[in-house]
């Protein structure tokens, strides 16, 4: 059998793991000027907070009250949107991010489109301050 990269059921990637263990950019911002916390149908809850300058993301944080996979996708989230331009950060779908933690297993693909709706609230909620 071809190895792919990606997770056999139950088992993940190195890149998801290592995110699951040490979250990148775990924890709230002390200043920031985009929020969001939404809770998913599975009873998790991610919140994002995004600091903004010039039309790109400065600095992003998140916390999860979550499983693993909350946590890798979360992470991964964040790494994706650091330093891009808003409108690119908020055009990171689910598939992108499942994509660059090399795939979650499929009970918790869910994990990354909570992440990707949470960015996009967070950015959502800085252009509303940011008249």
């Amino acid at each position: 059998m071809e190895n792919t990269g990606l997770p056999v059921q139950g088992q993940t990637s190195r890149q998801a793991s290592e995110r699951f263990e040490k979250p990148r950019n775990y924890g709230p911002l002390s200043q920031f000027n985009g929020h969001a916390r939404i809770t998913g149908p599975c009873g998790d809850t991610i919140e994002f907070w995004l600091k903004a300058s010039e039309g790109r993301i400065a600095g992003i944080g998140f916390t999860t009250d979550g499983c693993g996979p909350s946590r890798a996708a979360g992470s991964m989230a964040t790494e994706l949107a650091m330093g891009k331009p808003l409108t690119e950060a908020a055009q990171i779908e689910q598939a992108d991010i499942l994509t660059a933690l090399g795939g979650l297993p499929e009970e918790s693909q869910h994990c990354a489109l909570l992440a990707s709706n949470t960015l996009k609230a967070t950015i959502t909620d800085f252009g509303r301050k940011d008249r």
